[in-house]
């Protein structure tokens, strides 16, 4: 990395393509009326998991078997066959309290196998500048929660998802989970 501004320039780079997926992830969660508190501390807890998963790996100089990375896609899958089942008697406008700060954290994670793929091999080389990427991507975290937060209030998203939300949240975790599973 030949200059700080490069270094940004990757960072910023690296979180944008590696987490638009977790965008749409957020955006359903909002629109879902999930407290923010747990979507946001689910999101940082779950790529903090991410990024230390990828520092190790990069420091240990170890790759990990791609056969297992494909495994993590069984638990949006599950949740995703789940939901699709949960009995749909309570109120469309009442919070979602379903999702826990752990699971909203195991979801992140689940969908960061590309993310440990990109990131191993850039903090190799970003060594010299790796607190100003950990910065970086913890500010982008904010930035996608905040615009997951716009996105999933939007007044045509949340008809959209009081209408179809508890026909769509399944099928994103379910497609998620299976391509985790076939294409990782």
């Amino acid at each position: 990395m030949p200059s700080t501004f490069a270094a940004l320039a990757a960072a910023v780079t690296t979180f944008a393509v590696t987490n638009i997926d977790d965008l749409v992830i957020l955006t359903l969660f909002f629109a879902r009326r999930v407290l923010p508190r747990k979507i946001v501390a689910g999101q940082y807890l779950g790529f903090s998991a991410i990024v230390l998963v990828s520092l190790l790996a990069a420091w240990a100089v170890f790759a990990i078997p791609h056969r297992w990375i494909k495994f993590v896609g069984i638990l949006p899958l599950a949740l995703g066959i789940k939901e699709l089942f949960r009995n749909r008697t309570e109120s469309v406008n009442a919070p979602v309290q379903n999702y826990s700060v752990v699971s909203i954290a195991l979801i992140t994670l689940s969908n960061g196998a590309d993310n440990v793929g990109v990131y191993v091999p850039f903090f190799a080389i970003a060594r010299a500048y790796i607190w100003l990427v950990l910065a970086t991507y913890a500010v982008l975290i904010a930035a996608w929660c905040f615009l997951g937060h716009l996105l999933g209030n939007h007044p045509h998203v949340l008809r959209l998802v009081d209408q179809w939300g508890h026909r769509i949240t399944p099928l994103v975790f379910i497609g998620l989970g299976a391509y985790i599973l076939v294409f990782r």
